[in-house]
């Protein structure tokens, strides 16, 4: 099979009938998902790939196709840049080919090369073909510009790439981009700011090369569009240290929360809100003491848009406020802030209960974010902490939940059901469920479920209660749940009516 296929190749090579080619270029394709890994090797070996690529100046599309679909085959069963070593010349000018799928298929080689760093130094040395990967970041096909994009963030992340990425031709053909149109420039400050985050030599040489000073400039820029989108690549800069500390040193966070305490001077700036109230909750996830004690003003005005109710920036705020309670750092830092959190959650369960149904889903997600704590962490100062704070929602947040847990609608049943696990799994939580009426009866119904989703979220509940503390639930109770878990969360209990034959 190994050796007619190789002859195959040869003779479609040489063939100038197109329907016989066509034919032939079929029949290689179908045998070659027939053989092994090791038949294909052997037959990658031995065949002249040139033979190949002359053929894809073919305009029939379909054809083409089929050939980069051969040789992607022939191509993935080498070692990385073995393809490239023999055949350097013809990989280069294939990245510059009019076709798509071909510039796709030699870019997707040459990934491979820089994802193995014993292999990368072979491309470092060709600077010809890290200028045409540049260019085609700017490429009109997407597949093709992010493949290029990840090829060069690769490059940028190893010392000896990143020593020749700014610089000599490189840089020029970067900073040619950066000029071309906002689409393409904004894919080389993704580039520029991957670089930046992966390692302070990074952020040092990205600096260097202007890069990130255009970057900051786009911040003052007056479409507001491109300001946000600048606003959304610096957010991953700011979640590393070292880049968070060039921000501030730079004073680009100073300019952030003054465009939150000018946001009403100019109505435009209204749009900038969300994008700046995630860059800071993002941030605040992770140094949530440093954020709220170096720049008050954006929690403040985090608690005043969940206040407030606007719901053109309600969901990224309560997104914005889940975010930064993941951790149980961040949630001591809002507890030092006295009442706010408690008003918040008053507010989230007026949210969750009456507002349209995008915004209840997402009050309901971020509120299982705010209440959840890890298994690892819970301790008696935390579970005190998130027991008064669901105690702050209302009278009678247990049942707010359980009403809510029993809505027909899927997407708010499941998200409900969710916030209730979270409470399943904290002590507090289970004293509660142990003692409210008709709660433990409607986990234990299967009948009342219909959806899938809410199928699996009753069961995860069910499973956190069957590992409770002793004495929280009786043996009984115990018992049951320890039978639904094993049961699994799709059981679908027998049906044990017998009709009768003429039954009255």
């Amino acid at each position: 099979m190994a050796q007619w296929l190789e002859f195959a190749i040869v003779r479609f090579c040489e063939l100038n009938n197109v329907e016989e080619k066509h034919n032939i270029l079929s029949n290689i394709k179908i045998k070659l998902g027939n053989l092994s890994n090791r038949e294909i090797e052997q037959i990658s070996r031995n065949a002249d790939f040139s033979l190949l690529f002359a053929q894809l100046t073919s305009n029939d599309r379909e054809f083409v196709d089929q050939v980069c679909d051969i040789l992607k085959a022939l191509f993935g069963i080498l070692e990385p840049g073995e393809v490239y070593r023999r055949y350097s010349t013809e990989i280069s000018q294939l990245i510059i080919h009019p076709a798509d799928v071909v510039r796709s298929l030699a870019l997707h080689e040459i990934s491979c090369i820089v994802s193995n760093p014993q292999k990368l130094p072979l491309l470092l040395r060709d600077v010809n073909l890290l200028v045409a990967v540049i260019n085609r970041i700017g490429d009109d096909n997407l597949v093709v510009a992010n493949c290029a994009m990840r090829i060069m963030k690769e490059i940028g992340k190893n010392p000896n790439g990143l020593q020749i990425l700014y610089t000599g031709e490189l840089l020029r053909s970067f900073a040619r981009l950066l000029v071309k149109n906002d689409t393409v420039s904004f894919r080389i400050y993704e580039i520029v700011v991957d670089v930046a985050k992966s390692s302070k030599e990074g952020l040092e040489a990205s600096v260097q090369s202007g890069f990130l000073n255009s970057l900051f400039e786009v911040l003052e820029n007056e479409d507001i569009l491109l300001q946000i989108n600048a606003l959304e690549i610096l957010t991953e800069l700011a979640l590393t240290e070292e880049g968070l500390n060039y921000l501030e040193q730079q004073e680009v966070i100073k300019k952030f929360v003054q465009k939150i305490t000018q946001a009403n001077e100019n109505p435009l700036s209204n749009l900038l809100i969300p994008g700046l109230m995630k860059f800071f909750g993002n941030v605040a996830r992770y140094w949530p003491n440093e954020i709220f004690s170096k720049y008050p003003i954006v929690v403040s005005a985090l608690f005043e848009v969940i206040e407030s109710g606007d719901q053109t920036i309600l969901g990224v705020a309560l997104d914005t406020l889940g975010h930064v309670s993941m951790r149980a750092e961040g949630k001591y830092a809002l507890q030092a802030l006295g009442d706010a959190m408690p008003c918040a959650l008053k507010k989230i369960a007026d949210i969750i209960q009456r507002m349209p149904t995008a915004l209840r889903i997402r009050g309901l997600n971020n509120l299982a974010l705010i209440l959840d704590v890890q298994k690892t962490e819970q301790d008696n100062r935390i579970m005190s902490l998130t027991k008064s704070w669901f105690n702050s929602m209302c009278d009678d947040p247990m049942g707010m939940i359980l009403a809510l847990c029993r809505q027909p609608f899927a997407d708010i049943r499941q998200a409900s059901l969710e916030v209730m696990a979270v409470v399943a799994s904290q002590v507090w939580g289970q004293e509660y469920m142990s003692s409210y009426p008709g709660l433990v009866e409607f986990l234990l119904d299967r009948n009342v479920e219909s959806f899938k989703e809410c199928k699996e979220a009753k069961y995860a509940i069910v499973k956190q209660l069957a590992e409770a503390e002793q004495n929280v639930f009786d043996a009984n109770i115990m018992q049951r749940f320890a039978e639904f878990v094993t049961q699994g969360p799709h059981y679908v209990e027998a049906n044990t009516e017998v009709a009768v034959e003429g039954g009255v």
